[in-house]
């Protein structure tokens, strides 16, 4: 009797992709992902505050008339969050980002 085969998938050894990263359609939504990270990482909020507003997001477009939704766009969602995030924790002063 031969043996099962693997249920994971494999990649030949000189692929040095990894399976588990984030995909990005555009350049905004990796420097948007890595935005977020890295504040996080340097201890201008802790990440579960940035999943709450996320979560937050998402659960508001979720929750808008399907003819007021728009397209699913989940770095949208990322960005909302993260400008929610940096807002609460007081990163930038009121008036800086856009001023008039």
């Amino acid at each position: 009797m031969s043996e099962a085969e693997p249920t994971d998938f494999r990649l030949h050894p000189s692929c040095v992709t990894d399976l588990n990263q984030p995909t990005f359609d555009a350049d905004w939504q990796r420097r948007a992902f890595g935005l977020a990270v890295a504040l996080s990482e340097f201890g201008h909020y802790p990440w579960q505050a940035f999943q709450q507003e996320l979560i937050t997001a998402i659960g508001g477009w979720e929750e808008a008339p399907v003819d007021a939704r728009g397209r699913w766009e989940y770095y949208e969602h990322w960005v909302t969050a993260l400008g929610q995030v940096v807002a609460r924790h007081g990163m930038l002063e009121e008036g800086y980002v856009n001023p008039e």
